[in-house]
């Protein structure tokens, strides 16, 4: 579909075997630079520190709770794509300091220049929707970590409310977690772009005359919030998907493919300074 894009919203990176000789004088000055404190947590990484600064945000992560006593461990970073760029500095030092670069998981974003109420988003394989403050949500907040979580909601209210943005015309965004089951090594990310199309069918509504009257019916019913598709027959669901071929499908593994190279790019720039379109050795 003409008008929609593709970026990532967030991502996650391990840096393995970062030793904590360098972490220790690493974090200490990094949260001296920033104003900021390191915490602890008992589960998931043992050392946090947060860095959110509005525009740029960086979380770094250190320590599996759950990891044998060692001298070195895996160090994890959260951020913003262009944050990447700002905390470039910092993030080299960690880069040099570890054996290896991973990608972890990415929010990746579809940007449909379409009111919400004519995105119609369907999953594919039994995710269940909910509703909040106008949001979908495919899946519980406790997934939110997990390949295939993923969100639709109004990008335009949202930027006015958040950032007191306006922009032109409509927006809305679907965003869907990509989380492959093995760490994949930074420069060879290209090589793997995510493949949605299988977990959620997308289109926007254009002509609900070509919808028979009860599927139509129902499909309304979703939109407007007064009946969630786990709540539908198979049989009807079915029938939904069907007959919503019959407006303008958006093919969401097309898209990521003429996009990911693009979108990885800073990432690849900033962390490992390279992108890698030869195959890993099996």
């Amino acid at each position: 579909m003409e008008g929609v894009s593709v970026s990532i919203d967030r991502i996650v990176i391990d840096f393995t075997d970062v030793y904590w000789d360098f972490f220790n004088p690493f974090m200490l000055r990094l949260c001296h630079y920033f104003g900021v404190k390191m915490y602890t947590a008992e589960k998931g990484f043992r050392y946090h520190i947060n860095i959110n600064m509005g525009k740029q945000f960086l979380h770094i992560s250190y320590q599996l709770v759950i990891s044998p006593k060692s001298r070195k461990h895996t160090l994890r970073i959260e951020a913003y794509p262009h944050s990447l760029v700002y905390f470039k500095d910092w993030l080299m030092q960690i880069q040099r300091h570890a054996k290896k670069v991973l990608f972890v998981r990415c929010d990746v974003a579809f940007d449909i220049p379409r009111n919400m109420k004519e995105i119609f988003t369907q999953s594919l394989t039994g995710r269940q929707l909910r509703l909040y403050r106008g949001t979908r949500y495919y899946n519980g907040k406790h997934q939110r970590q997990q390949h295939g979580y993923c969100r639709v909601y109004d990008k335009k209210a949202e930027l006015e409310a958040r950032k007191g943005k306006k922009i032109e015309g409509e927006l809305t965004r679907m965003e869907i977690v990509y989380a492959p089951k093995k760490k994949i090594p930074l420069e060879a990310l290209v090589q793997f772009p995510p493949q949605f199309a299988n977990l959620y069918f997308c289109a926007v509504i254009q002509d609900m005359g070509k919808i028979k009257p009860k599927v139509g019916a129902l499909v309304q019913q979703i939109q407007d919030g007064q009946t969630m598709p786990q709540g539908i027959s198979y049989y009807y669901r079915q029938q939904i998907l069907e007959q919503m071929q019959s407006q303008q499908v958006i093919d969401l593994d097309s898209l990521v493919a003429e996009y990911w190279e693009k979108v990885i790019t800073i990432p690849c720039a900033v962390l490992v300074s390279k992108v890698s379109k030869v195959p890993l050795p099996q």
